[in-house]
């Protein structure tokens, strides 16, 4: 079996021996096993076409992750590769801010629900900057995150463990040393502990971040929980985080928010609104997010800006093509009051359904869970 898919694949094989030496990637080692070795390589495609990809081996297969969950409409979607096109005649400059980024920052929080909202490079940014301006409106330094949740890379949310004793987040990964987890604590999710921690720590805790439903776990969702979460955080300036970069535009237009009726202080989102161009982005309370440019000001008049500002930056944050695809993106989504939305995710609940029921009958050990549309492969078919 090893030898059939290693013939396979075996341009990709080559490909991704000849450049080892030069490419750094984590890919190429992940779950690394000496009697696999002959099979660990990642797929090198040059070709996509709707739920299609094409290896350089001429292999084709379905793409069932469809870009890690970025790519929505799939591979080379017309009405998006458009949107693109035009700006690339216009103009892609990363000095100046294209208009686009202010005509999209009114849209994301009229779909959201939110008061503004401020453009990064990904979701990973995205969670970095509400850590930040969280810590900076409360001036408090800690703050709570839940194992199974997936945040991204950022330093001080890199860890499956935590002490037992105090919660504190412990090092468990190579380069994430204790120092930078000291101001992170771990519950498990939904735990009624987490909750009495929080009310005893108000005074020191800045952030409560959640993946609503989490991306590892999709079959728990606490909304219950989440509601005292909410009312402990609103009453002790605790600032709440809905990390939605996976199920933000996928579950619903206004996400777990609309569909949980919990409005969050921030809210982060990527992945599908950026139409398969890289986006992180920021949304919330105009409380927090004037931490990024001191508030509401205007022309002509004796306003400055307010607000005590901390630092964020990046050249391309406000990437032209970014914009015009994500603008593209949230006009299909929003068409005929987010129908498409919602056919999508009964159309899915349906397949998972019936594949359950097959699975019952024939492999009883095997099942799909999932949350509307979104089902992570790896996690959630479990035997």
């Amino acid at each position: 079996m090893n030898h059939k898919l290693s013939q396979k694949n075996r341009f990709t094989k080559a490909h991704t021996q000849n450049y080892r030496q030069s490419f750094a990637l984590n890919r190429n080692v992940s779950g690394f096993n000496i009697q696999k070795k002959e099979l660990i390589y990642t797929i090198v495609s040059d070709k996509s076409d709707g739920a299609f990809i094409w290896d350089i081996d001429g292999n084709k297969y379905i793409d069932l992750t469809m870009g890690f969950g970025s790519i929505l409409f799939g591979h080379n979607y017309s009405p998006i590769c458009k949107a693109i096109e035009n700006q690339l005649t216009k103009s892609w400059s990363v000095g100046p801010i294209s208009p686009l980024a202010g005509i999209l920052a009114k849209q994301i929080t009229t779909a959201t629900n939110t008061e503004r909202a401020a453009f990064f490079n990904s979701g990973t940014e995205a969670i970095m900057v509400s850590l930040r301006i969280a810590k900076a409106v409360t001036k408090k330094k800690y703050i709570v995150f839940f194992k199974g949740a997936y945040h991204g890379t950022f330093d001080p949310l890199l860890t499956l463990r935590r002490d037992e004793q105090t919660n504190i987040a412990k090092e468990s990964i190579p380069g994430i040393t204790q120092s930078i987890l000291n101001e992170s604590y771990v519950f498990d999710y939904g735990a009624e502990d987490s909750l009495d921690f929080i009310k005893k720590n108000k005074d020191d805790i800045a952030a409560v971040l959640v993946e609503p439903v989490q991306s590892r776990n999709p079959s728990l969702q606490p909304i219950e929980f989440l509601k005292k979460i909410r009312s402990i955080t609103e009453q002790n300036n605790i600032a709440l985080i809905f990390d939605e970069v996976i199920t933000g535009f996928r579950i619903d237009v206004g996400g777990c928010q609309k569909l949980f009726n919990i409005q969050a202080d921030i809210v982060t989102y990527g992945k599908v609104i950026g139409g398969g161009l890289p986006i992180g982005i920021v949304a919330g309370k105009r409380k927090f997010l004037d931490a990024i440019d001191g508030g509401f000001w205007k022309y002509g008049d004796q306003s400055i800006p307010t607000a005590k500002s901390t630092f964020v930056a990046g050249t391309f944050c406000h990437h032209p093509l970014a914009m015009a695809a994500s603008i593209k993106t949230l006009e299909i989504l929003t068409n005929n009051n987010g129908q498409l939305l919602k056919d999508i995710n009964i159309r899915t609940s349906n397949f998972c359904h019936r594949m359950n029921v097959f699975f019952k009958e024939n492999f009883p050990k095997l099942s799909i869970v999932h949350f509307g549309i979104f089902i992570p492969i790896c996690d959630t078919w479990k035997i």
